[in-house]
């Protein structure tokens, strides 16, 4: 007997949003048992990238963020959406210079995660990237509401926040786990 689960078949997809940002559908969808659900919602988000990124002085190199999703201003590590054709590690260089002004020659692609694959087909490639050096001023997207960069150490008892978002506590803790610290 096989042990794994048979796949869906998608019957019929209707577009309910379709912008720059995401697209969410409605799926008729055949389950293996026959039966059919007609309202299946699932939506697709362009594929992001999140950089664990240290300097010279293995400093984790993170920033303040505002996030209007959640009207919070969170820790967090450089990221950004994978577009253009660009693979994951040019997208990682990329951002870490954008956001940070900081370079790294030695980027490594960790692993490659779904953050909720019922629903979403979003991929968070995580990229580990080491001994950074600033090279340039930062220049945000006009999206973006972004501090000056932290340096942070794993030692360090406060450094103004804990890092509180799916995408970042799986890269850290895939990475280097010694940065992550429970809520207080």
């Amino acid at each position: 007997m096989d042990s794994k689960p048979r796949k869906w078949q998608r019957l019929d997809r209707k577009t309910l949003l379709d912008t720059k940002f995401m697209k969410v559908y409605q799926d008729t969808v055949e389950l293996p048992t026959g039966a059919i659900f007609d309202d299946y919602t699932v939506a697709t988000l362009p594929s992001g990238v999140v950089v664990v990124a240290t300097d010279t002085e293995g400093r984790l190199i993170t920033q303040f963020e505002y996030k209007y999703a959640i009207d919070k201003v969170i820790l967090n590590l450089p990221s950004g959406s994978v577009e253009n054709g660009r693979t994951p590690l040019e997208v990682a260089a990329l951002e870490l210079l954008e956001e940070t002004g900081y370079q790294s020659n030695e980027l490594e692609l960790i692993r490659t995660t779904y953050e909720y694959p019922s629903k979403l087909d979003h991929q968070l490639h995580i990229v580990r990237a080491k001994n950074a050096v600033k090279v340039q001023e930062v220049a945000h997207e006009a999206t973006e509401s972004i501090s000056e960069v932290h340096l942070i150490t794993a030692e360090m008892s406060d450094y103004g926040g804990v890092f509180d978002t799916t995408y970042n506590i799986t890269a850290l803790a895939l990475t280097l786990p010694e940065f992550l610290k429970p809520r207080q």
